[in-house]
């Protein structure tokens, strides 16, 4: 029986899953709640809290002794309650825990209470929702929204859950919804009403009686598959076009009408919502290992001092009554037993070298760096009102250690705002002027008919850029001639082909496209609480249809307007289904039915008229070029466009500025302006959207010159050309076309421009019919819906006419070419991913200085996996014989893993400055399949100062980050802006989203968010550096402190009999790590600052301290081990000897040897700290203060503490000899002045980098004197002042890098 549920089973059966919703008005208000069709669906209401007031208590406990060092902690306290065992007073030996469980849950009570606040804020909005029982609208809040519901939404209104679309205000069923807070996207997006639904007045959502059925709730933003099931079992497909998801805004439509498939936490944004990532970082991974060696120093001082304890209770006599040995009666005394149990007494007694402190001090510091970084004005971008955001709270010493930086180029080292430049049609090529004075004087005077045209037109075009943008070129004068003149009414007898060529190529330019339209104000017909507004114009809901375009004609464009039918009656095919069902009538059929063209002139000026997109309509009586025309509306010339993508905003606005001019957009219809012609409406059959796969976008329109049915499509040359229609043997000029396409596709590359290539498709009836089945198939269907419209699109998108192509400028961001070189000045392999043309991408590069074209570069195309092979072996042989290598001196080692080249080897240090790499996407492909070629890829970029991966995909740009992460073990960050990038983020150690155009896809995924390329440089260079440099040094500060204070207990049992009995009290024991040194590493780690930031902007190379691990290394730990034996052997004999012949007391002794601890420990921070401000200062003696404080106060109240001895008012005392001072005196002196000339000697003669170089201030001007306090205090003395130098007298960095860096490895303690 157990074989019928096999895992194929159950997923089978999941996946035919489907969620079924009723709309609630047709249920009857009495039916059982488990009746309810929609019973067992989420309600809107969310609750993202973790926590109640019964439940924080047990389950916080429960979650943090989920850390292993929670749970070791807590072992310790139970260990401690033994009564043979322990070593700390009981209630005194929980406080540490305690202290840190507390601090921790009051840190997730308190996030678990702005949580709570937001979800009360959330839940409590309103929303308009149709009542069954009042038959209108009424305000609930949005908690009480469920499944089945049908809601209505007023332009700027937040949507409160996800939606299908029923109604708007558009009579074609179009709305806008801003989906920024969604995915980031700040352009608008097009949704529709579900096809076959009635639009107007005459919905009401009580006559709604379709069912929805649909997928199981699930991340994807992108998709949806669905269906509405009419009463007689119609299908009607429901896409993501269809949906409006929650949290979203409605943009410029007066209203919207949807029922509610998706609730609460089943919505698509909510199952996307996550919280702030944690990753483990380099220097988190390294403690650890040292945690380890911790574990074993443990194991090892209590193993002698149980030892010791066993060979002292030897040398005792068995029958001498010893008070203080815990055994009942003589007979049971045992040395090796006492040795057992005191092993247990010293784990309790030596915990603290076990740094639970460490782990809590690391959170706070990590904390207080992610705010400084966020705080950062240079990190702020005041044009676009960004900064700097930390989405990942705990690897910001990662910042500090990067090798490898992947970036994408474009919108990420580009602006992402495409500048329409040239085009080429038919195979001629028209260039764009620039947009000068003098440009436009010149351009004026080469054709005087159409000069104020130009000027007309490109002032139109500044006004409706978005965002303010201006176009920035002038259109070629004798193209924007030939585009005037344009008319689909009186075609000329015998036009050229190449006029038939440009008007297609600038007809395909203003349709292909999903740019949103929008011109004016928006108003609801019902007010928030439901009721009608009785002062609303209808006019703005329902536009008038313009003058100058027909009614919606006959045929064709009939089927769109009579195929929206009742929401409660099977929809009637539309006619030219029925048409084209009847191949004797054949399209001559259409043609007759359209003998009243939809395109008609405007022939006299209307007043107080609006048109269809919302244009007031003025006088047109100008004529420019001696033909009927009609001049554009001051609306009309204020519209404002909204694309989902640059470059389709850039091809609009180029359209327009020739003439051609979008004026509003729906599913079914595109209004145009044309000089000649006025307003034109173009119906617009399908729309094939882009996807990454095809590579293309195409519609099917019918053409409103011939009524032909014609298919436009744009997209990349790899993905059109291949689609042409074969060519005849005698058909030169298609040659010749097709030929000077390629060129000029190739010539716009080698300039930087990115290229599309236009073309069309007249489709015959017959084929269109064939392919309109297929195409509703698609749509219908509810498993892999994607990959059957791929199908269907594939079907049509063939044997294409080629138009021409199209060149756009994508310009670089400011500090992109400085940010490379610094990068690479760093130590920092770059590579740029991206998709683009290998010509683009390498004139693209080398603007920005990443490659020259004087250097040499190894270019790798290959078309087989042999090919790639064989040039990627030889490329390798040809570098190593330049390095001096041979062949073989990068072998594999044992692991499988590539070699890295050492970064102390000059040679190749030098010739990998003069070496760039440029492989494509197909290459690329062979490096993924074959081993051999992935092991000498590596070995090739290694040599190599940059790479440049062309035409590559999402899935490879990951690929590569992968690649070098698991062969070379290198820290790597991708930097990104778009949803190609995001596999590359997230793959990488450090992901970096730009915040851009593209949207915020890259953001969502990323750890760090940047407004600009440029930023990085800082955030690296800068607060990378510093995070690594402070996060280093202050957890090894905590190591060697705590090991120095284990020590002296330690030291102490060889003087008490190694009874496991402390030199002092519990609590001065307890708050060693607790209060006395906690606060000041904590400053330091958050604020010291090794050297100023201008010097780590103006000297990149010393970044590579912390990229190459200098500053914490494998053996650092021991190191801090040495020196803290030596510190805790002066601090514990020192007082010793001066307390030897006297009579004191164990109290007054303790004392003096934890003061002399405590000294130690913070004025050894003092060295180490580099850049002192009010907050270290206040931070050392706010340590001191209490420490003394407390013990004083302690002192005097202490009356029966610890029996039969007490500390009343013996530390007063203490505090008032002169030994007690001179002991700490002593132990200071001893203790750190070996230190201070060790460092002295190291800053003479093996002085650091960092400290040799000072950044221009101002022209012959000293350097300020914190640069030259900074520097003295590295360390206790790494660095030298430099105070005395001018700007001519400091030392190259050519110079210093030959200085040798190896006396960092013996001074990172």
């Amino acid at each position: 029986m157990g074989n019928l549920f096999t895992k194929k089973h159950v997923e089978a059966v999941a996946k035919t899953q489907r969620r079924h919703v009723v709309p609630n008005h047709l249920v009857p208000d009495d039916a059982d709640s488990k009746e309810h069709p929609n019973h067992g669906y989420l309600s809107n209401c969310i609750k993202t809290t973790k926590y109640t007031v019964l439940s924080f208590i047990p389950k916080n406990l429960f979650e943090q002794f989920h850390r292993f060092a929670n749970l070791y902690f807590l072992f310790i306290v139970l260990l401690n309650w033994v009564p043979q065992v322990n070593a700390f007073t009981k209630e005194v030996a929980m406080i540490p825990v305690l202290f840190v469980l507390a601090v921790t849950a009051i840190k997730d009570g308190f996030e678990d209470y702005r949580r709570y606040l937001s979800d009360k804020k959330v839940n409590h909005q309103q929303c308009r929702v149709y009542s069954r029982k009042d038959r209108c609208y009424n305000r609930l809040e949005w908690q009480q929204i469920s499944v089945g519901d049908i809601i209505h939404l007023s332009c700027n209104e937040i949507i409160p859950a996800d939606i299908v679309l029923l109604r708007t205000s558009d009579q074609s069923g179009l709305c806008h919804v801003d989906t920024s807070s969604l995915d980031g996207e700040n352009n608008l997006k097009q949704r529709y009403v579900v096809k076959r639904l009635q639009q107007g007045d005459e919905f009401h959502p009580s006559l709604f009686t379709h069912t929805i059925e649909c997928e199981l709730p699930n991340l994807e933003v992108y998709k949806f598959h669905g269906v509405m099931l009419t009463p007689l079992n119609e299908r009607i497909p429901i896409t993501k076009n269809n949906i409006l998801l929650r949290g979203c805004v409605l943009r410029n439509t007066d209203f919207a009408e949807g029922i509610v498939v998706y609730a609460g936490h089943d919505t698509k944004a909510l199952l996307n919502n996550r919280g702030p990532r944690y990753k483990r970082s380099k220097v988190e991974r390294q403690i650890n290992r040292d945690v380890i060696w911790c574990v074993i120093l443990l194991l090892l001082m209590c193993f002698f001092s149980s030892l010791g304890t066993a060979m002292w209770n030897a040398k005792l006599t068995s029958n001498v009554l010893i008070p203080f040995l815990p055994y009942e009666s003589l007979s049971q005394f045992s040395a090796l037993y006492q040795g057992f149990i005191r092993f247990w007494t010293f784990v309790i007694l030596y915990q603290v070298v076990i740094p639970l402190s460490l782990y809590v001090t690391i959170e706070l510091v990590k904390i207080g760096q992610v705010y400084f970084i966020s705080q950062d004005l240079q990190l702020y971008h005041p044009e676009s009102n960004k900064r700097v955001e930390c989405r990942a709270l705990n690897i910001t010493e990662d910042l500090g250690q990067i090798e490898y930086v992947f970036s994408d180029k474009t919108g990420t080292l580009t602006e992402n705002e495409m500048v329409f430049r040239c085009c080429g049609i038919g195979g001629v090529d028209y260039k764009c002027l620039p947009d000068t004075d003098d440009t436009k004087d010149q351009t004026a005077s080469r054709s005087e008919k159409i000069a104020d045209e130009d000027f007309v037109q490109l002032n139109v075009m500044k006004k409706s850029s978005r965002g303010g943008n201006t176009v920035q070129f002038c259109p070629d004068p004798a193209l924007k001639q030939i585009v005037s003149s344009m008319t689909f009414t009186d075609l000329p007898l015998n036009m050229p082909d190449q006029m038939y060529r440009i008007w297609d190529f600038f007809l395909l330019l203003t349709v292909c496209n999903t740019v949103v339209v929008s011109l004016h104000g928006h108003q609801d017909m019902i007010d928030m609480s439901g009721d009608h507004c009785h002062e609303f114009d209808s006019s703005v809901v329902q536009p008038k249809t313009t003058r100058g375009i027909s009614p919606a004609p006959q045929g064709v464009s009939d089927a769109s307007t009579q195929s929206r039918k009742s929401a409660i009656s099977p929809a009637q095919p539309s006619v030219l289904k029925s048409v084209l069902k009847k191949p004797k009538q054949k399209l001559h059929n259409i043609v007759t039915r359209m003998s009243h063209s939809p395109v008609t002139r405007r022939q006299e000026p209307l007043e107080n008229e609006t048109g269809s997109s919302g244009d007031e309509i003025v006088d047109d009586e100008h004529d420019i070029t001696d033909t009927d025309t009609s001049m554009l509306s001051e609306n009309t010339m204020r519209t404002k466009y909204e694309a989902e993508s640059t470059d389709e905003l850039a091809l609009v606005q180029a359209a327009c500025s020739y003439g051609c001019r979008l004026l509003n957009r729906t599913p079914s219809f595109a209004t145009l302006w044309l000089p000649r012609e006025g307003e034109v409406t173009i119906h617009i059959l399908h729309t094939l959207y882009f996807d990454a796969e095809r590579k293309r976008m195409s519609v099917i329109v019918q053409h409103p010159a011939t009524n032909d049915i014609v298919l436009y499509c744009k997209g990349a040359d790899t993905a059109i050309i291949p689609q042409l229609r074969q060519i005849a043997s005698g058909d030169h000029e298609a040659r010749k076309i097709i030929k000077e396409t390629q060129r000029l596709v190739t010539e716009y590359a080698k300039q930087g421009l990115r290229t599309l290539v236009m073309a069309k498709k007249v489709v015959s009836i017959r084929e269109y019919q064939k392919w309109l089945a297929v195409h509703q198939e698609a749509e219908s269907s509810l498993d892999h819906r994607e990959s059957k419209l791929h199908q269907s699109a594939c079907i049509i998108e063939n044997n294409l006419e080629l138009l021409g192509v199209t060149g756009m400028e994508d310009r670089l961001q400011e500090g992109v070419g400085e940010t490379l070189s610094s990068l690479q000045q760093a130590g920092m392999s770059v590579w740029v991913l991206t998709g683009d043309k290998q010509e683009t991408a390498m004139n693209v590069a080398c603007s920005c200085k990443l490659i020259s074209f004087d250097q040499d570069m190894i270019i790798l195309n290959a078309k087989t996996v042999h090919m790639a092979k064989e040039m990627l072996e030889s490329k390798l042989e040809y570098l190593n014989i330049l390095n001096g290598q041979s062949p073989s001196s990068q072998p594999l080692d044992g692991s499988g893993h590539v070699t890295v080249v050492p970064p102390s080897d000059h040679r190749h240090h030098k010739y990998k400055k003069n070496v760039a790499l440029i492989v494509d996407g197909k290459t690329l492909g062979f490096v993924q399949e074959e081993k051999m070629c992935r092991d000498n890829f590596l070995r090739v970029a290694q040599q190599c100062n940059a790479v440049l991966c062309c035409r590559s995909a999402p899935a490879q740009k990951a690929y590569v980050v992968k690649l070098v992460q698991d062969k070379l073990h290198k820290l790597t960050l991708a930097i990104g802006d778009g949803a190609n990038d995001v596999n590359m983020i997230q793959t990488a150690d450090i992901g970096v989203g730009i915040s851009s155009k593209e949207g915020m896809q890259a953001v969502m995924a990323s750890d760090f968010v940047l407004p600009r390329f440029f930023y990085l440089k800082r955030l690296l260079l800068v607060h990378g550096h510093w995070s690594y440099d402070r996060l280093a040094r202050m957890t090894l500060y905590m190591f060697f402190k705590n090991t120095v204070f284990v020590l002296l207990l330690m030291w102490f049992q060889i003087y008490s009999g190694f009874s496991g009995a402390p030199f002092t009290d519990d609590l001065n024991l307890i708050f060693y790590n607790l209060i006395y040194t906690a606060l000041p590493p904590i400053v330091f780690g958050i604020l010291d600052q090794d050297v100023s930031d201008d010097l780590l902007m103006s000297r990149p190379d010393l970044y590579k301290e912390g990229a190459m691990g200098l500053v914490y290394t494998k053996y650092s730990y021991f190191i801090c081990v040495l020196d803290a034996i030596w510190q805790s052997l002066v601090q514990f004999f020192v007082p010793y000897q001066i307390y030897l012949d006297s009579a004191v007391s164990m109290w007054e002794f303790g004392l003096t040897t934890l003061a002399g601890c405590v000294w130690c420990t913070l004025l050894q921070l003092c060295l180490e700290t580099k850049c002192w401000n009010v907050l270290h200062v206040c931070g050392i003696a706010l340590s001191l203060l209490v420490f003394y404080s407390f013990n004083l106060v302690y002192s005097a109240l202490a009356v029966v503490r610890s029996p039969p001895a007490n500390p009343y008012w013996v530390y007063l005392h203490t505090f008032k000899t002169a030994r007690h001072w001179l002991a700490i005196i002593l132990t200071v002196v001893i203790a750190l002045v070996p230190r201070i000339i060790i460092r002295s000697f190291q800053a003479t003669f093996q002085p650091a980098t960092r400290v040799l170089t000072h950044h221009r201030l101002h022209m012959n001007h000293f350097i300020p004197d914190h640069n030259v306090f900074a520097t003295w205090s590295a360390m206790g003395g790494r660095t030298r002042d430099f105070s005395h130098l001018r700007e001519e007298e400091v030392v190259s960095p050519e110079d210093e890098n030959k200085r040798s860096v190896k006396h960092d490895i013996d001074t990172n303690c």
